[in-house]
């Protein structure tokens, strides 16, 4: 991940770019509260996205600041189907 601040408010927020459409970012307490769109819609609020952050992150890709990389999976085998899992206690 990748530090970036918003051009807009100024949050400053990590993100990893996988694809066009698949984009992860991770939030401090203090980005969020630097947030214009985040603050706005008040405590407790849950925001989906930031349209200025996401502005920011496209801006970043196209100019190399940011670069695509790739999701890598942990491997682990799926369960054959006569496999169960056991209930968590």
């Amino acid at each position: 991940m990748q530090s970036l601040a918003c051009h807009t408010c100024g949050a400053r927020v990590l993100v990893a770019k996988y694809s066009p459409a698949h984009t992860s970012i991770q939030w401090s307490d203090e980005a969020r509260e630097s947030c214009r769109e985040i603050a706005t819609a008040g405590p407790g609020a849950y925001v989906m996205r930031c349209e200025a952050l996401d502005r920011t992150v496209d801006e970043a890709v196209a100019d190399g600041v940011i670069r695509t990389g790739h999701r890598v999976d942990p491997a682990i085998a799926p369960l054959a189907s006569t496999e169960t899992v056991a209930p968590a206690r």
